[in-house]
């Protein structure tokens, strides 16, 4: 179930760093994005590094448990690599560190698995948490503008922030578009406005804004999103046409 959203994300197509923002819209759960790319790289065996600073390592497994992989494996190979923002801060405030150390290894974590792979892809799950760690919002735009840059060293990589967007005059919704004017693809997750439902949980809007500039695209003028209902499961995630429930 997870493979429709693989597909949808482009990942299987051979795309020169593929760059991906997931915005969660006004607090909804776009979690289980990030799961679904979790299984798909360890199914293709495909390197990925996981920088969060909103879930612990043992949340991905526990849900990937439920998803037929087992995460923990995949870290013991070497395939998966974890990066705790939230642990990495507070040990860097016991020990009175500079905040600017932190992004620093989080892109030597990312140089040091380029040295053992071809490809190493990445996630970070969380960024607009930086901001409420004091960073600026210049600061973490030229941390992500970075992580692309690094990224790009490997053979096709793709790489996903994922962040909150709420209200227009709020740091988290300018970051949101500073990185969706970086993405090849933009993935909208948006609670229903009509309340809770037993038979959908969402909504989820795909734009792809990077495929103005393929040739088969270049003389679309209005690049129109794609738009689907969404229903979660344990083991993945279903998507529906609008109006067909």
């Amino acid at each position: 179930m997870s493979d429709i959203i693989t597909s949808c994300l482009q990942l299987q197509k051979n795309i020169s760093t593929n760059r991906i923002v997931v915005k969660e819209i006004n607090g909804c759960d776009g979690s289980f994005i990030v799961n679904c790319v979790i299984s798909y790289c360890i199914k293709q065996n495909s390197p990925l590094l996981i920088v969060s600073s909103h879930n612990s390592i043992t949340h991905y497994h526990n849900v990937g448990l439920r998803m037929n992989h087992n995460l923990f494996k995949s870290c013991e190979a070497g395939v998966i690599d974890y990066f705790d923002f939230g642990d990495a801060t507070l040990t860097n405030i016991m020990e009175y560190a500079e905040s600017d150390q932190l992004l620093i290894d989080v892109l030597k974590k990312i140089e040091e698995m380029q040295r053992n792979h071809d490809t190493v892809n990445i996630i970070f799950d969380g960024i607009t948490h930086l901001l409420d760690l004091q960073y600026t919002l210049q600061e973490v735009n030229k941390f992500c503008s970075e992580i692309i840059e690094i990224a790009a060293k490997s053979k096709n990589p793709f790489v996903i922030f994922h962040c909150n967007d709420v209200m227009e005059d709020d740091a988290n919704h300018c970051l949101a578009n500073l990185l969706s004017h970086k993405a090849q693809t933009v993935v909208e997750v948006e609670n229903l406005s009509s309340g809770l439902s037993s038979d959908v949980s969402g909504h989820l809007t795909i734009k792809y804004p990077g495929n103005k500039f393929n040739e088969e695209h270049i003389h679309t003028v209005d690049m129109k999103p794609k738009k689907y209902l969404y229903k979660l499961f344990d083991r993945g995630v279903k998507l529906l046409a609008p109006g067909t429930v």
